[in-house]
Order: C-alpha cells, then sequence, then structure tokens
C-alpha cells in the first residue's frame, strides 16, 4: 500500500472521457479490443460442443470445447463474409454452421464444407479456417482474449495469490443477474477502488468492517485488498441461511475482500460469497453491471442477492450522481485522498496508456 510521503494522486482523465462517443470508440477497439475478458465458468462449457459467446469491445469471440475435451477461442465471424456465426450459449457438438451461406466448421475451427465449393476456386484451408483468439482458466473462471496466443497466467500475474483463502472453483454459481446503472464504467471501477466512500456511502452496509485497517495493493494494471472486522464487533449476517464458504481460513470469515482485473472485472468476497461483476459498457453513459454470486452448493440464492444489490445499488446510485454533472463547462475533480483515492490515479495511467496517451489532459 502506498504511504503519506508519496506524491499527491490526481485525477488524470478528463470530463469528456466520461460522455464522449469518441472516447467511447476508442476504448472499445483499443482497450477492450486488446485485453481478456471474463466469458463463464468451466462448468458452463463441460461437454464437447458447449459454446459461450462473448463481446470484446469492437470484437465478437466464442469459446468452445472440442472434440478432444480442449478449451479453444475464436472470432464469431464467418471468414466467407463476415456473419455472426454464434448467439448467446448452446451446443454445437455438430459444428458450427452459419446461418447466412451453410459454410460449416469442425469445433477446432477448420472449415468443413462450402456449399458449392466451385463457384470459390481461390478458397483454401488456412484462408477459410476461423480465426483464433486465446482462451485462459483461472480458479475455474474462462477467459478470453481477442489475439491468439496470450498468457492469461502472465497477465493476472500475482493477482490468484492475493485473494486471501477463497477457491471460487470449489463454489457453484447460485445466481446471476444484471444491474444497469446509468453512467459511465470507468466510475464504476473507480468507485470500486476508492476506499475513502466506505466510511460514508456504505456507513449502513458496511457498517462492521474496520476500514481504517483497509489495505490494498497494486498489481501491475490490477489492484487486491483486504478488509477486517472491527475489533469487538459481531458479524451482522444479512444473509439468513446463507452458510459461510466452508473452505476459508479465519482471516476471510472475519473480514471482506475487494479486487479489480483490469480493466472492468470487479471482485467483491466474504464468508458466505464471491462475487465477479463486469462492468460492461454499452454506451458512453450506459453501463451494465453483469453480476455472478459464488456460493456453497446449497447456499440459497436470494438472500445472497438481495446482500450483493444492497451495496451495488449504493454505489451505482453515486455514480449515476457524478455522471449527471461531467458535462457541466465547471466539471473538475479538484483532490484526491493521498491514500484513500490513489489507485484511481494508477487505474487512469493505465487506461489513458491502453489508448496511447501519455497521461496529459485532453481528448485521444
Amino acid at each position: 500500500m502506498s504511504t503519506l510521503t508519496a506524491p499527491q494522486p490526481t485525477a488524470l482523465l478528463p470530463a469528456e472521457a466520461y460522455w464522449s462517443p469518441r472516447w467511447y470508440e476508442r476504448e472499445q477497439q483499443r482497450l477492450f479490443g486488446a485485453t481478456w475478458h471474463l466469458v463463464c465458468r468451466t462448468d458452463e462449457l463441460a461437454r464437447v460442443g458447449d459454446a459461450v459467446t462473448v463481446e470484446a469491445g469492437t470484437e465478437r469471440l466464442l469459446v468452445l470445447r472440442d472434440g478432444d475435451g480442449t478449451l479453444r477461442a475464436f472470432h464469431n465471424r464467418c471468414p466467407h463474409r463476415g456473419m455472426r456465426l454464434l448467439d448467446g450459449a448452446g451446443n454445437v457438438a455438430s459444428g458450427i454452421v452459419c446461418p447466412y451461406h451453410a459454410w460449416s466448421f469442425a469445433l477446432d475451427g477448420r472449415c468443413r464444407r462450402i456449399p458449392q465449393a466451385e463457384q470459390f476456386p481461390a478458397a483454401t484451408p488456412e484462408t477459410c479456417r476461423l480465426d483464433e483468439a486465446s482462451v485462459g482458466v483461472w480458479a475455474g473462471l474462462v477467459f478470453a482474449h481477442p489475439e491468439p496466443g496470450g498468457s492469461l497466467e502472465a497477465y493476472l500475474d500475482a493477482v490468484p495469490t492475493l485473494i486471501g483463502s477463497f477457491r471460487p472453483e470449489r463454489l457453484t454459481q447460485v445466481a446471476r443477474f444484471e444491474v444497469p446503472a446509468r453512467c459511465n464504467w470507468k466510475l464504476l471501477v473507480e468507485n470500486h477502488v476508492d476506499v475513502y466512500h466506505l466510511w460514508y456511502l456504505h456507513a449502513r452496509t458496511l457498517s462492521e468492517y474496520d476500514h481504517h485497517r483497509f489495505a490494498w495493493r497494486q498489481v501491475g494494471p490490477h489492484w487486491t485488498s483486504y478488509e477486517p472486522r472491527r475489533p469487538g464487533v459481531a458479524a451482522r449476517r444479512p444473509h439468513a441461511g446463507a452458510p459461510q464458504i466452508r473452505h476459508l481460513d479465519d482471516r476471510d470469515r472475519a473480514g471482506i475482500g475487494a479486487h479489480l482485473v483490469f480493466p472492468n472485472l470487479l471482485m467483491a468476497a466474504e464468508a458466505e460469497m464471491f462475487l465477479t461483476y463486469v462492468a460492461r459498457p454499452v454506451a458512453p453513459d450506459r453501463t451494465c453491471l453483469d453480476v455472478r454470486v459464488h456460493a456453497e452448493p446449497d447456499a440459497p440464492p436470494e438472500p445472497l442477492m438481495a446482500a450483493a444489490r444492497a451495496f451495488l445499488l449504493e454505489d451505482v446510485a453515486a455514480c449515476e450522481a457524478v455522471q449527471d454533472t461531467v458535462r457541466s463547462r465547471r466539471f473538475r475533480v479538484a483532490h484526491l485522498a493521498v491514500d484513500h483515492e490513489r489507485p484511481i490515479t494508477e487505474f487512469h495511467r493505465r487506461v489513458l496508456a491502453a489508448l496511447g496517451e501519455d497521461g496529459d489532459r485532453g481528448d485521444p
């Protein structure tokens, strides 16, 4: 964690970064089109032919399990005319068939059949196979990257060792829901790594935790944290009927964690559940939080969903209120807390680097 002797953190992004369509398009292409994305859990791709699609900025990807049991990722685009091949999730064990002109592909990406092949004398196996992307697995979670040959392990760096005793792969996804937010995605990420707001915005929902002992760590572009319960304060359990995660150590039973896998995979962990929520941008001023609740298989989903919504809706409301002011000519971030808001500066720096900027203010 930083210290009070470190330089004063500053906001590096201009107001335009939160509402400009130009910023949004640049982010879609240069940031989200060139990074790792959470796709699903491994148990959603358990059988041969199971497939899930995901948006990666301007790219569309599909991840599937092939006949050898290997996970593969491809661009969700027919090489003939660019038709989107699959939607949502399903099983394509018999192969992928383009709905436009019926070109068909094997699960390893090879083109199996071109109807009226004589019409395509220049077609070759190399020019007709699906474009490959990268796939990786961490903690039972499947990720994809638009470029081939990527290493999820290298990208995550030390993050897997800094989430305490939580092992999401040993849990079950007991619920999934979406929370719409009328704000730019970056405001939600900034809020997530902002320690300062915990005393105030979450005075009710997170009152049992000792914010003065909140500890965070910057891990390259990522961020991890842990916060213990206040001494002498008994656990306040709003998760009626939900069992604690059985494999946790005493430290994690008595505290909470919050983590960021850059750019927009947010995580929150406490004794009864491990949350992942992707801040998926849908417009310059609109975001969708795709929330997955991972818990013990016998955990009732309703109380866990209610607990998650309680603090998420507080965060969303605050971010929406900031969004309401970003187009003002007087909008500015006057100061950032030396320790409690320092991660915001690092997040801004990484966003600017992805866009090819040097950190100066200005519309890219």
